[in-house]
């Protein structure tokens, strides 16, 4: 099948749109199922014009429409709630957060330096802990957002794994113009 109308990419398509409104509509059902009809009229039209086999492009979107919307909100509703709510970051990384890490890191790495038991020697450990933990917020967020990541590429790795069936839909008759056959 043609790269553009593939089933990995036609799902890549239609979680990008959704993603675009997933806020507004991550809540309603309906809403879900109307934004996946909308990303495919684009596909639809654009495979029409390449007038291949329209038999290929319905059953692809009957697989999207039926997998797509139901997985997707069962990932997106608990990462729309979480974002929401700043992912549970204390304060939501504010400044004064901020501080408070950076000074529970130079404590907790002064601490490592002078305990006996622990091998640190180096005097600038505290200080190198203090810098890493300015960011802390910001690890918490990219980690939460690299994990939602991955549970849409799984969305469209299940779409991909489901392109030989969609495949077999279509036949050499349906490739050949109208009014020939094969012998």
């Amino acid at each position: 099948m043609v790269e553009e109308f593939s089933a990995r990419r036609v799902a890549m398509d239609v979680l990008e749109h959704l993603e675009r409104r997933r806020p507004a509509i991550v809540d309603d059902p309906a809403a879900v199922d109307l934004e996946v009809e909308t990303a495919l009229v684009p596909v639809r039209r654009a495979y029409a014009d390449s007038e291949l086999p329209k038999v290929y492009i319905e059953a692809l979107a009957e697989e999207i429409a039926s997998s797509v919307p139901a997985r997707w909100r069962t990932i997106a509703l608990p990462f729309t709630k979480q974002e929401k709510e700043g992912f549970g970051l204390w304060r939501g990384g504010d400044a004064v957060a901020r501080l408070t890490y950076v000074f529970a890191g130079m404590v907790v790495g002064g601490l490592m330096v002078a305990a006996p038991f622990i091998p640190i020697w180096d005097k600038w450990f505290p200080f190198v802990l203090a810098i890493a933990a300015w960011w802390l917020p910001d690890l918490q967020m990219r980690s939460h957002r690299k994990k939602y990541a991955r549970e849409l590429g799984a969305i469209v790795t299940q779409l991909d794994g489901a392109q030989r069936q969609l495949d077999r839909h279509i036949t050499v008759q349906d490739l050949l113009p109208p009014g020939e056959k094969t012998s």
